[in-house]
């Protein structure tokens, strides 16, 4: 009996110590079960951390240590993507390459950035251009004249003096950018000393000399410019320029020269005299903007169209409003479009947006009134577009329609385009993603990031899949790791 009793608690404490040893077993699973999820996300997070760290070296390492070539191939990246990273490397670089493409590339990179970074290499460049490739003293020219370094105009007046004939007309132009008043002195005066036995090339250097003037219009060159004007053997595009360049000064004496300019037989000289009317508020002048409208060549109504734009003209407008209804000429009519955009007035609105949503506008001009008023006047017309838009992309027979428009909203910058952006995102064609993802770097919607975030991790999109991991990364607004699809979006990257 004892033994029995024995074997008993034996068998009870076996069983026992085997379902405590179970119990345990199935709470360690069940903790690593719950814990699995939060360890993988805080691995691809991790994973992802060091892409990016390591696609961030490999551009950089290109930069120090790459070759020639793939140093400009990333310089055109870097321009497309706005990725000003690696400025400071690439100021380093240009210190020490010895390869004239690339200190060429660098000059446009830097120069179209408004970045004065290499503003002592360009002025030392352009003082011993004879120790430099002429692309490089070019594009050390061009890096002046688009930041406006005045310190380099003695440079720029020398190599006119001593007539170098490679550098003459970027340095002409140079100064039409960044000269004062005393520079425009300089250039009447080497206008006038002009006398090439070559008449075409003559013309070349005087035609390039007024357009610089042009663009500096100051009074100190008033009488010049009436000579020219008035001058009837002289060239139609000179005089045309000088005629604009009146104008611009702004001095109401020039009102009669430019009304009897206008009615000259000539049509270049009639379009340069509107142009240099229509900024005069006097009667005359805007009688003679209101003829222009009827002229009988198509330059002239269409500068007339430039012209009311310019000097916000409205009661221009219906003249516009017929131009962009009725010309004959295509040019005349999506530049009226462009023009009633900027106006905001609401019969001409009702007519571009009555005209936008009729299919049987035309392709053109319906893009033409979308991409304006999305820039000029975004509330008019944006929630047709959306509509539209939003309408086609679901609809396989209107594909060319949804690619053009939607290249039409990627360059809008305002963040009410996401919901259109996120039906691009979701499209199962890469040709629409890629559309969507133009949509998101001009305005890095916060709140489709998860969205891009996806096609950045799915490798089975490929290039699109690289494109959005950069996007991510070059973004102002980042993801963070713990961030979540919305049910409404999850599992929809591969379908309309």
């Amino acid at each position: 009996m004892k033994n029995l009793k024995k074997e008993l608690n034996f068998f009870l404490k076996s069983v026992l110590l085997s379902l405590f040893v179970f119990s345990l077993t199935v709470q360690l699973a069940s903790q690593e079960t719950a814990q699995a999820p939060s360890e993988n996300q805080a691995a691809k997070a991790d994973e992802k951390k060091k892409k990016e760290v390591s696609e961030f070296e490999e551009k950089r390492d290109t930069i120090l240590y790459g070759i020639g070539d793939d140093i400009l191939e990333l310089i055109k990246k870097l321009k497309a993507d706005e990725d000003d990273r690696f400025d400071t490397d690439l100021q380093k670089i240009f210190a020490e390459t010895k390869i004239p493409a690339i200190r060429e590339a660098l000059f446009a990179y830097f120069a179209e950035k408004k970045n004065d970074c290499l503003k002592t290499d360009a002025l030392i460049i352009l003082e011993n251009k004879e120790d430099a490739p002429q692309e490089t003293v070019r594009s050390a020219i061009s890096y002046i004249s688009e930041l406006k370094i005045y310190e380099g105009i003695e440079a720029l007046r020398k190599i006119l003096k001593d007539e170098e004939d490679e550098y003459r007309d970027i340095c002409i132009s140079a100064i039409g950018k960044i000269g004062k008043p005393e520079d425009a002195v300089f250039l009447t005066e080497l206008f006038d000393s002009e006398s090439s036995d070559d008449e075409k090339k003559s013309l070349i250097i005087k035609q390039n000399i007024m357009f610089a003037l042009e663009e500096l219009h100051t009074p100190e060159i008033w009488d010049f410019l009436i000579r020219v004007v008035e001058d009837s053997d002289e060239n139609s595009i000179i005089r045309g320029s000088a005629a604009s360049a009146l104008g611009k000064i702004g001095d109401e004496r020039a009102v009669p020269v430019l009304s009897e300019l206008f009615e000259n037989k000539d049509p270049v000289l009639r379009t340069a005299a509107i142009k240099g009317i229509a900024g005069f508020k006097v009667p005359e002048a805007k009688n003679i903007l209101m003829q222009a409208f009827k002229d009988s060549y198509y330059k002239v109504r269409l500068q007339a169209v430039q012209s009311a734009k310019e000097e916000k003209a409205e009661d221009a407008v219906p003249f516009i409003l017929y131009r962009a209804k009725k010309d004959p000429e295509n040019v005349v009519k999506l530049t009226a479009v462009e023009a009633l955009s900027h106006f905001n007035n609401a019969e001409a609105n009702e007519w571009l947006i009555d005209s936008f949503n009729e299919e049987r506008t035309g392709l053109s001009l319906r893009l033409k009134i979308a991409e304006n008023l999305l820039k000029n006047n975004f509330d008019v017309i944006f929630e047709d577009v959306k509509t539209a838009s939003l309408k086609a992309i679901s609809d396989k027979k209107q594909n060319k329609f949804s690619a053009e428009i939607g290249k039409v909203i990627s360059k809008v910058e305002n963040k009410g385009t996401a919901p259109i952006a996120e039906a691009y995102l979701n499209h199962n064609d890469p040709a629409f993603k890629s559309i969507g993802l133009d949509m998101f770097k001009r305005n890095k919607y916060p709140e489709l990031i998860p969205l891009v975030s996806l096609i950045a991790e799915d490798e089975k999109n490929g290039a699109l899949s690289r494109r959005a991991k950069d996007l991510l990364q070059t973004g102002s607004t980042q993801s963070k790791t713990d961030d979540k699809v919305p049910e409404s979006q999850a599992g929809q990257t591969g379908t309309k």
